[in-house]
């Protein structure tokens, strides 16, 4: 069953400088309870994409411009804003990277999270604060009754973290949204949190989907992972093949820009160039400016996604006698 299909989705932010196309026919199907990682550099759209899939880009300045989004089998495209504030309260969770900016430092960590569980479950106070106890428990907090009591300027970033978790799985929801959940902390409470996120989502048999700039992130959490460039998706595949047979030549740039602990640090490289204008975007392959295997031919049209092997797409001229276009 699909929980969220995503079809040929394109967006627009209409700027004093002009029309910046941030996404351009982005299409995405997922699972019920996959894990999906959609990773790129800053700026390339991974965010957005998602935020406009269920209504959280302000329009105007936004505006989309073709495409559809299927959520549960229904079509949420320019449903009303309160139906589509109930879905992310409900079926819909979202965790983001700062959680100081998502939990009101003016009240206690308990008051927050029973009003929300009250708001998704619709449950009475005693029952949601057992609810509270019982989330607070499983994303290992220590001492959930004490910290319940606590404002969120006490606690650590880690700590908040996970509050942030808790808050966001209470309602049981179809799909978890993490955007970038662990940036802000240190290296040991991020892979922390991540197993949490993963141990969670499997439980809850919940679907996934994290979005990151860092490959390694992903891979210990996701299934399968999208490449996203320029407002596109250049590959789509499950994580081994990345890693193990990456086919395009900007995921293989990603890849080579990793820091490996075996790896002497003069084998590190950077990829050349940068991102192209949004505001007037190149025809054809969008990474052909920076690209060593470009021809006229990357630059001349759209490059459609080639099946190379079992659920691996690209989308690359290098693969065009390999497999049909999709």
């Amino acid at each position: 069953m699909s929980v969220l299909s995503i079809k040929d989705l394109s967006l627009e932010f209409r700027t004093f400088d002009g029309v910046y196309k941030a996404i351009d026919r982005v299409s995405i199907e997922l699972a019920q309870g996959e894990a999906l990682g959609i990773v790129g550099e800053t700026g390339c759209g991974k965010s957005v994409l998602t935020r406009a899939a269920f209504g959280l880009v302000p329009t105007p300045p936004a505006r989309i411009t073709g495409g559809t989004v299927s959520f549960l089998d229904r079509d949420i495209l320019g449903l009303p804003q309160n139906e589509l504030r109930a879905m992310r309260g409900r079926d819909v969770a979202m965790i983001f990277q700062d959680p100081m900016t998502f939990i009101n430092p003016v009240f206690k960590i308990g008051t927050q999270l029973i009003d929300s569980i009250r708001a998704q479950r619709h449950v009475g106070r005693r029952e949601a604060r057992e609810i509270a106890l019982d989330m607070l428990d499983k994303v290992q907090l220590p001492n959930p009754a004490r910290q319940m009591d606590s404002y969120p300027h006490q606690l650590s970033g880690g700590m908040r973290q996970r509050i942030l978790i808790a808050m966001a799985l209470a309602a049981e929801p179809k799909l978890l949204i993490a955007d970038e959940p662990t940036t802000a902390l240190d290296v040991t409470i991020q892979a922390q949190i991540l197993d949490l996120i993963a141990a969670l989502v499997e439980d809850m048999g919940i679907s996934l989907i994290m979005i990151s700039h860092d490959l390694g992130v992903v891979a210990q959490v996701c299934d399968r992972i999208a490449v996203m460039y320029a407002g596109q998706i250049v590959e789509d595949a499950p994580v081994s093949r990345i890693f193990d047979h990456p086919a395009h030549p900007y995921t293989k740039g990603l890849l080579a820009a990793v820091p490996h602990p075996f790896s002497p640090a003069d084998t590190l490289s950077g990829i050349a160039g940068a991102l192209p204008n949004l505001y007037e975007p190149p025809q054809g392959c969008r990474f052909a400016a920076r690209c060593a295997h470009a021809s006229a031919q990357c630059r001349a049209a759209d490059i459609g996604f080639r099946h190379i092997a079992s659920g691996h797409a690209v989308a690359c001229t290098l693969f065009e006698d390999e497999a049909a276009h999709v």
